[in-house]
């Protein structure tokens, strides 16, 4: 008698925490289906989640773009984003776009995203150091610039242009009045 109590505990026992596990194995496996599971000691993985929407929509923005549509460049791409928030090229485009619009401050966010999933993309940290130069950011454009001849061993010829910028100074500010003529003062009667 005192076995088929047991017998009946332990499959009691079972039976309690058999939707517990149940839930935390699926829990486990989402989490490592997910880009959680993608990011190692060094970063995220050079994975890009592109699904073929995302890549329609980044085809239309460069469509629209080579056109000088820059508003429609950017809706695409912003749509592109939304389906695949993963893809460093979909903000590398979107900071390309924002510069064009004389946006620098935007321009930088996207550039640094851009970087953020692809560390070594040199290309992304050229145009933010750019980006940081149509800004004024002089200091952080050479920590930048620093930035971009560790990747590329220090000899690289795409670090010039930012090289170049630096060596250039800030931008010049042009107001709206400086165009104009002086106006003399209304005459006294």
């Amino acid at each position: 008698m005192r076995l088929i109590a047991e017998a009946n505990s332990t499959w009691e026992t079972i039976m309690r925490f058999t939707p517990a596990a149940a839930l935390l194995a699926g829990a486990l496996a989402l989490s490592s289906s997910s880009g959680i599971g993608r990011i190692g000691p060094q970063g995220p993985s050079t994975i890009h989640d592109t699904s073929p929407e995302a890549a329609a929509w980044s085809e239309k923005g460069l469509a629209a773009l080579d056109a000088g549509d820059l508003t429609a460049a950017r809706n695409n791409y912003e749509t592109a984003l939304l389906l695949a928030p993963g893809d460093p090229n979909i903000y590398f485009a979107l900071g390309k776009i924002a510069r064009a619009e004389k946006m620098p401050g935007r321009a930088i966010k996207y550039f640094d995203d851009a970087i953020r999933l692809d560390p070594k993309n040199q290309a992304a940290v050229l145009e933010e150091g750019l980006a940081m130069m149509d800004k004024g950011a002089i200091e952080s454009a050479r920590q930048t610039l620093a930035q971009l001849k560790t990747l590329c061993n220090k000899n690289c010829a795409i670090a010039e242009p930012l090289a170049a910028a630096i060596a250039a100074g800030p931008p010049k500010v042009i107001t709206a009045d400086a165009g104009k003529a002086p106006v003399a003062p209304p005459l006294a009667k």
